[in-house]
């Protein structure tokens, strides 16, 4: 029984470039541009790039983990008619998918940044995030049952399996989120115009992802309802679900094994995760020195004031 699924988590990467978030991505990072900066050291705008991060991915982790919570409660009921809905939403994924190939934008009203106040605080980016992850699963719903409800149908259905595919879904995204807040404080503007610069191709993309995602979901819903009715199966729809479900198993297999490195055993999960959690702690501790020199520099000016006063 894994808490984490790589499936998913990959899944929630690729989910954070949707036609619904995306838009706000350069809101959100021209927001985070437009706050003040008093500070000029690169160290400091990294500092603050990655507590903006916390805050984006934590709102999304309790977005994913709500709806987590609800659905894995709801499990043992919800499973008998979930075939039937993942073919009806697969029907009108296709049909929204050929709609914006057509030039038809999907529009949603959801809270703006400023709901939770314009002044850039851990409270305001977290009700972003929150903000963010709601919009995001409202137009990658395809997707999303794809990733995580494949997590409780692929050998272990249990609450925790099921939780660890909503909450390692929306570490991805909030994973992906931090990187780019990263690499915005130091490519600036820069970065901002190209993510602008994508935008009207996201809906083309995103029709594309959705023309493939909608007829597998039909097909999934198929073959659910064959293997829990008669158990006889037509073979070339059995043929695309394994295939799709041996890709998945693979990927989590290949993650799950363990390796050794400087004497240490740990799994390959482990051992791409530390190195970004080093560069975070390295990044934290250079700005706490920075700031605490600065801090000297300041206090050893105003001796120097104070004496030239008394002079």
């Amino acid at each position: 029984m894994d808490l984490f699924s790589p499936f998913a988590f990959g899944a929630g990467m690729v989910a954070l470039i949707n036609p619904c978030g995306f838009a706000l991505l350069p809101a959100y990072l021209g927001f985070f541009l437009g706050q003040k900066d008093e500070e000029t050291s690169r160290i400091v705008s990294l500092n603050r790039a990655q507590g903006v991060g916390l805050a984006l991915s934590l709102g999304i982790l309790v977005v994913f983990g709500t709806v987590g919570l609800a659905l894995g409660g709801l499990q043992s009921w919800f499973a008998e008619y979930l075939p039937y809905f993942n073919i009806v939403l697969g029907i009108g994924l296709v049909a929204l998918g050929i709609a914006m190939l057509f030039g038809f934008q999907l529009m949603l009203k959801i809270p703006k940044l400023q709901k939770g106040g314009g002044d850039g605080s851990f409270s305001s980016m977290f009700l972003f995030g929150v903000s963010y992850a709601i919009a995001s699963l409202s137009c990658t719903i395809g997707v999303f049952i794809s990733a995580v409800g494949s997590t409780s149908t692929s050998g272990d259905s249990s609450f925790v399996s099921s939780l660890g595919g909503f909450l390692s879904y929306g570490l991805g995204m909030g994973l992906l989120a931090t990187v780019l807040t990263l690499l915005m404080a130091l490519g600036r503007r820069e970065l901002v115009n190209k993510f602008r610069a994508l935008l009207p191709k996201i809906n083309i993309i995103s029709a594309i992802l959705l023309l493939i995602v909608g007829p597998y979901m039909v097909l999934y819903g198929i073959w659910e309802i064959q293997v829990l009715g008669t158990g006889e199966l037509t073979p070339w729809i059995d043929s695309i679900i394994s295939s799709a479900t041996g890709v998945q198993s693979s990927m989590n297999t290949w993650f799950a094994q363990q390796t050794t490195v400087f004497g240490r055993t740990m799994s390959r999960t482990a051992l791409l995760g530390w190195p970004f959690v080093a560069v975070n702690v390295a990044l934290i501790a250079a700005g706490f020195v920075v700031r605490r020199s600065r801090t000297a520099d300041v206090a050893d000016i105003d001796d120097a004031n104070v004496e030239m006063a008394e002079a």
